[in-house]
């Protein structure tokens, strides 16, 4: 294997693509079965190629022109069985949700803005290292998988291929966005606890409303860094959860009392839609609450002055949906990323996290399915569903 005589590995700038970096979609046609064959044979005869695919600590593959893995490393099978790789695109061989596609991996509408698509076109296009990072989603509660990828070029028996590594970053990702989460809620209470306190000090207020607003942000603050410190511990797999029954009608009422007087219902209404059920689960009160709440606030910013804001709750078979309703709709684009960490459609620095933390801790900590749906006619439905006591869904 000998590395294309204008990509030297030393000297060479490595180009670094921005999060989000949007590509066109790549022809989807694969190579003839008798060149991806020949080319098969001329990666796994290389020894140099076998050397070098074994010694990475990541998942390391080498694709062809058309994008089809050619060859691979043993941790490929961490993620998928060996002997269903080749031919393969990378998406593909991962598992990503948007692999799923008619065409295959790099057809979906959002793979535009996957990092790894962008990393290996960027390299073939280039004809030199590109990194990027890419989140993928795997379709499982569990999450999803984290990679710092880097692709560059490579000739082997004088034919073109692409060597890509993706390093699994999922655990440092995450801890970073709990982190950003935790700054972003905290700063946003003791904001509203500064105004109310501010307001205290004016000639004529009214000292029993704004003292009374004071201690509940106060209390906020508190739950917030408890909050918190039960994620970390979750992370290091130490937490003991603290389930209890929990009524859905209480809950929502407590929902739309907490927002009550939030900057993001003004002249905005959050009320509990008619025929909702008060129903009885098991869960962890505070984590779940949070995680309503983050859902009623986006839906509160996307509403319009006048505007209203519904949430519910239904049993669904084993299991109890709680929805938050809204009139708007989320463009297509933008609902291809609508989870991935750290995605946001506004430019301000800590934002766009609430989406990305009510799939971690609705489903990481609580074990229940967050999803959404948008469309003409109902408007944009963000719900978590949770089994009920003694269920099987």
């Amino acid at each position: 294997m000998a590395f294309a005589d204008d990509v030297p590995l030393e000297g060479q700038s490595l180009v670094r693509l921005p999060a989000g970096h949007r590509v066109a979609l790549p022809d989807p046609r694969q190579a003839e079965p008798d060149r991806l064959r020949r080319e098969i044979r001329a990666v796994s005869e290389s020894p140099v190629v076998s050397a070098v695919l074994e010694i990475a600590d990541a998942v390391l593959l080498v694709i062809n022109q058309e994008r089809q893995i050619v060859g691979f490393n043993s941790r490929v099978a961490t993620v998928r069985r060996p002997e269903d790789v080749l031919g393969l695109r990378p998406g593909e061989a991962l598992g990503c949700v948007n692999a799923l596609a008619p065409r295959g991996c790099g057809t979906a509408p959002g793979c535009a803005t996957c990092g790894a698509l962008g990393a290996v076109l960027g390299c073939q296009e280039q004809g030199r290292p590109v990194e990027s990072e890419c989140l993928i989603r795997t379709g499982i509660a569990s999450g999803a998988l984290e990679f710092n990828v880097r692709a560059a070029p490579v000739l082997v028996e004088q034919v073109p291929f692409t060597v890509v590594s993706f390093r699994d970053i999922s655990s440092e990702k995450r801890r970073e966005v709990l982190e950003q989460v935790f700054f972003h809620d905290v700063l946003n209470t003791v904001a509203g606890l500064r105004g109310w306190a501010e307001l205290l000090r004016r000639p004529g207020s009214d000292v029993e409303r704004a003292s009374a607003r004071v201690d509940l942000l106060a209390r906020q603050v508190e739950r917030e860094i408890q909050d918190h410190r039960t994620l970390l511990l979750a992370e290091s797999g130490t937490l003991v959860p603290e389930v209890a029954p929990v009524r859905t009608g209480a809950l929502l009422a407590d929902v739309v009392a907490a927002l009550a007087e939030d900057r993001v219902a003004k002249d905005r209404r959050l009320e509990l839609e008619r025929g909702s059920e008060d129903v009885e689960l098991r869960s962890d009160r505070a984590l779940l609450l949070r995680v309503l709440l983050n859902m009623a606030r986006n839906a509160l910013e996307a509403t319009a002055p006048g505007g209203a804001v519904q949430v519910s709750s239904a049993r669904e078979g084993g299991a109890v949906r709680i929805s938050v309703r809204n009139a708007g709709l989320i463009p297509p684009d933008v609902q291809a990323r609508i989870f991935q960490r750290s995605f946001s459609t506004k430019a301000a620095r800590g934002r766009g996290l609430g989406t990305y933390s009510m799939k971690l801790f609705g489903e990481r900590c609580l074990g229940g399915e967050v999803s959404f749906g948008s469309a003409t006619g109902t408007g944009t439905v963000f719900s978590i569903r949770l089994p009920l006591p003694g269920a099987g869904t």
